[in-house]
């Protein structure tokens, strides 16, 4: 390696990412759902009480409001609301499997510009005491968090005051042993040495941006608790241990993939996987 090329090794690896403290605009609310308005009410009731750290308006919609897709995303749009709280399977009995959103709020998570809270559906079974008394507990999960500064600015808004704000980061062990099976082909590269230094640095940058995260708040003089979890494994393996483990009260995901119409694969996975945790896509 030339000294020009150690050079600019040592400055990326110096180059860290820090993070923006941004709140988000969470003004107003609007609260979605296929019950009759006196139930509709109730629900949002209940909503209103989760998400208590939402301070603004909050509007609710009943079942007799909507059927279809596009009245729904015509509805969104006239009430032009910062938030959106909803559950799944609107206006669909696909609730009872586990395999998908329900197509009204797949389309809505990708049409809508504010971030979509999805809750467990009213009618599920088996859905903890703790769901939607408080949020405490709020996690951020993504495939890559560092530079996330959205994700982590809505989790900490809307975490409770003095509660946990867990920012989670897992490299893919299935990922990583793939590269590296392509590594220990190449003679020139030391296969123990690029293993132990590779991992190294891909857990050292979140952690960074974590520790970024935890100075920034502070400062900010938001009061909660940040706690790190940087780790290699299988990812969803590892979200879904975790938040049961800590008894998380809502996951924070990024919906969006600026090169794909779909919903982003770690978000939906975890989405269809989880369902009787509170969401919220961002």
């Amino acid at each position: 390696m030339s000294t020009v090329d150690q050079f600019a090794s040592v400055f990326n690896a110096a180059s860290l990412t820090a993070f923006q403290h941004q709140p988000p605009a969470l003004e107003n609310a609007l609260v979605v759902t296929d019950l009759e308005p006196d139930a509709a009410e109730k629900y949002a009731g209940s909503v209103r009480t989760f998400f208590g750290a939402v301070t603004g308006k909050w509007e609710t919609v009943h079942g007799g409001e909507f059927a279809t897709v596009k009245e729904l995303l015509n509805l969104v749009e006239s009430r032009k609301p910062g938030l959106i709280v909803t559950y799944r399977h609107l206006h669909s009995e696909a609730w009872r499997w586990p395999y998908s959103l329900g197509e009204h709020l797949d389309v809505l998570i990708q049409e809508s510009a504010p971030p979509v809270g999805i809750l467990p559906h009213p009618d599920r079974e088996g859905v903890p005491e703790r769901t939607l008394k408080n949020t405490d507990s709020v996690m951020v999960i993504n495939s890559h968090l560092v530079g996330e500064d959205a994700l982590v600015n809505h989790a900490a808004s809307l975490t409770a005051i003095g509660g946990t704000l867990h920012l989670t980061h897992v490299e893919d062990d299935t990922v990583f042993e793939r590269y590296l099976d392509v590594i220990s082909k190449i003679p020139e590269i030391n296969t123990d040495v690029a293993r132990e230094t590779i991992q190294e640095q891909l857990l050292r940058e979140p952690s960074a941006y974590i520790d970024s995260c935890e100075t920034a708040l502070r400062g900010a003089g938001v009061d909660l608790r940040v706690v790190k979890h940087v780790t290699h494994g299988h990812r969803l393996e590892e979200y879904r241990n975790a938040i049961e483990d800590l008894q998380v009260d809502l996951v924070v995901l990024q919906g969006h993939d600026e090169d794909q119409l779909a919903m982003n694969a770690t978000a939906y996975s975890v989405a269809v996987e989880l369902r009787t945790t509170p969401l919220l896509i961002v």
